[in-house]
């Protein structure tokens, strides 16, 4: 168990109070059963005063038998010997004189000193010392006690199931529901994490025919732009607006993958492919020879998404040409390090600053709409692929820990 559980503390809590409460009790238990012994010494010690008052001669016999009877005590005939097989319960003083105290046959019997006779003094009103009400007390509060216990256990249960459902939901699981019916805060919570959830799904229902309705937009200019330059003679003009028609088609296309990316609605599929097959790719979206840039990778492999690691490898590639101060860039592989490097100034801020949408250099701003290293930082997260950036001997070198 989690040492750092709610229920492990509830538990160790309740387990403390527990002890100390049952401690408690006993000691009240012990405290009430020495006041009824001592009640009962009292009321004995009684009887003892007028066999004294008798022995004394300071009370006639009539007046001895007379206040014994009061009392419910009688004379016995009983066996002494057959008392003092048991063991005696007490022993008082009265007089200088010790009187002993036993319990036979549910029934408390006096012995006096055999200075005053010997005699067997039987109560015909015993009463047993009854305090197990107090055990009766201490049988209802365990069952309150664990009736309380249980219930907290009970109620705060639910938060390993809204745990589960929220992990569900960040790992890109829409079909989840926090809905609870209880009335307690737990509830409460799970209720509005639900309310949440659902306001989440209309937005991105709404952006996602949002997105359909633009793409759609985009691609039927492209369309008929295309199927117009079939009409034109073959020409330097044709060729580049083919290029910018299929550039454009790309665009869209990387779009769509990336925003299905950081909406966290798609899983994305991952094989082992080699390196140099999905750097080649990556160049041949941006327009280029694989032989302008420099790299060192032979037949390493890695497990990825080839579609979307290629636009990571574009990403960093168009950025390292657009800073770079020589307009070359250099991939290097270094045990589980891809390096995209270029040489030039370092960066203005941290690289937290750039993975942030819509951040970008003071340089070059005109060509970057500051989405580069954010789409990369996301793509990468999907891969559980981390990000860094070091700059030294002036070249800066954004790395991918494979």
């Amino acid at each position: 168990m989690n040492k750092h559980s709610i229920s492990l503390k509830i538990g160790i809590l309740f387990l403390i109070a527990f002890a100390i409460i049952t401690i408690l009790f006993k000691l009240m238990y012990d405290y009430e059963f020495l006041s009824v012994q001592e009640k009962l010494k009292g009321h004995y010690h009684k009887i003892a005063r007028y066999v004294m008052l008798h022995h004394t001669g300071v009370d006639t016999k009539e007046r001895f038998l007379e206040n014994l009877k009061l009392h419910s005590i009688q004379i016995t005939n009983h066996e002494k010997e057959i008392l003092t097989k048991n063991e005696k319960i007490d022993s008082l003083s009265c007089g200088m004189l010790y009187f002993d105290l036993y319990e036979h046959a549910g029934y408390r019997y006096l012995i006096t000193p055999e200075q005053t006779g010997s005699l067997v003094l039987k109560d015909l009103n015993t009463k047993p010392i009854d305090i197990y009400y107090m055990w009766w007390m201490y049988g209802a509060f365990v069952i309150v006690f664990f009736t309380l216990f249980m219930s907290i256990i009970i109620s705060i249960r639910p938060i390993k199931h809204l745990q589960t459902q929220i992990r569900r939901f960040g790992e890109g699981e829409m079909d989840v529901s926090f809905s609870s019916s209880a009335k307690d805060e737990i509830a409460e919570v799970s209720n509005e994490f639900n309310r949440a959830i659902c306001k989440i799904k209309e937005m991105m229902n709404s952006r996602a025919i949002f997105l359909r309705n633009v793409t759609h937009e985009l691609k039927t200019p492209i369309t008929k732009g295309q199927l117009s330059l079939e009409f034109l003679e073959p020409s330097r003009t044709k060729e580049i607006l083919s290029n910018v028609f299929v550039r454009m088609n790309l665009l869209i296309r990387e779009f769509l993958q990336i925003e299905n990316v950081t909406a966290c609605d798609c899983h994305i599929s991952t094989k082992n492919y080699h390196i140099i097959d999905i750097l080649d790719n990556a160049v041949d979206l941006l327009f280029l020879d694989l032989g302008s840039v420099e790299h060192n990778i032979h037949d390493k492999t890695i497990e990825a998404d080839f579609d979307l690691m290629s636009i990571v490898f574009k990403n960093l590639i168009d950025n390292g040409l657009k800073y770079s101060s020589d307009a070359n860039v250099f991939v290097r592989l270094q045990d589980n390090e891809l390096s995209f490097c270029n040489k030039g100034n370092a960066m203005d801020h941290e690289l937290a600053y750039y993975i942030q949408p819509f951040t970008k250099s003071d340089m070059n701003m005109e060509n970057s709409f500051g989405l580069g290293l954010y789409i990369v930082y996301y793509i990468l997260e999907k891969h559980n692929f981390s990000f860094s950036y070091k700059y030294k001997d002036g070249i800066n070198s954004f790395i991918i820990h494979l």
